[in-house]
């Protein structure tokens, strides 16, 4: 369900013209109130690691393909940047496996929490409540992300059921091709950063929009690195996302490692946009 005033309190509650500081943040309890009743904030909450499994899972098999494209494809006219995620959480968890916490003594971290080698999940003795009102709000400011956390894929997948189905237009569809095209055309030693420059006429769309919209087309294995694995028939475990090593580069995983020479899987296309 889309609603302005509720969006307007969620936002209003982690950013002005910047992120606002965490003892600064206050939302009245009647605006709190109206917005949790329309599904855009949420009470924290306390997550396990198996909590989290069984839930993204059970949200994966629950799952419609079609609507997740549509609405992927329809958000590119749209800037519904809400429902652009939701494909991406639907790549991520695809092959997202059954398992407990595996970890080893180098991931116990000081406080005590350990952190899961397969999934990334952190665990602490006493369960840390989450603020998915915060994720909710990188959902919708820039179409999450967080793109590899397994509770955001969680919750952005059941807030997506909730959510009237969309159809993409022509335009929608042809702007996918012309994305694609870019992508096709860019330099052998083109990386995530040039094609982002190179989307920047493509379509209504600010850098961290464009961003998102590669990070999640990675994800998918249609912007697949051929260097490294991904998600697209696969699941990589959180310990196997190696980073460049390049401090300031802060693109998410695998986009990162995706060069121009890459250019776009026609069987991970296929796959996620089968009419296109």
């Amino acid at each position: 369900m889309h609603d302005k005033r509720a969006r307007e309190i969620l936002f209003g509650a982690f950013w002005k013209g910047g992120w606002i500081r965490d003892s600064d943040r206050y939302v009245s309890p009647d605006d709190f109130a109206y917005a949790k009743r329309m599904g855009y904030m949420f009470d924290p909450i306390e997550l396990s690691h198996d909590q989290v499994v069984s839930q993204l899972i059970e949200e994966r098999e629950r799952a419609d393909l079609t609507a997740l494209s549509n609405s992927f494809l329809a958000s590119l006219g749209s800037r519904r940047l809400d429902l652009r995620s939701a494909l991406g959480s639907y790549a991520f968890a695809s092959n997202f496996p059954q398992h407990e916490i595996a970890t080893t003594s180098a991931t116990i971290v000081p406080s005590g929490a350990q952190r899961c080698n397969w999934c990334g999940f952190y665990e602490f003795q006493n369960p840390a409540k989450v603020d998915l009102s915060l994720l909710n709000f990188e959902r919708h400011r820039w179409g999450g992300v967080r793109r590899d956390n397994p509770v955001y894929a969680w919750l952005d997948l059941s807030l997506f059921r909730a959510e009237a189905l969309q159809n993409p237009t022509g335009a929608d569809q042809q702007m996918m091709h012309e994305i694609l095209e870019t992508a096709r055309s860019m330099e052998p030693d083109a990386t995530a950063s040039s094609l982002e420059k190179a989307l920047a006429g493509t379509l209504k769309s600010s850098k961290a929009e464009r961003r998102v919209l590669i990070e999640i087309l990675a994800v998918c294995g249609v912007l697949q690195p051929r260097s490294r694995a991904g998600y697209f028939g696969e699941f990589t475990f959180d310990f196997e996302r190696e980073h460049t090593g390049q401090h300031f580069n802060d693109w998410g995983y695998p986009a990162i490692w995706w060069r121009g020479s890459d250019g776009v899987s026609e069987t991970a296309l296929a796959a996620y946009f089968p009419n296109l």
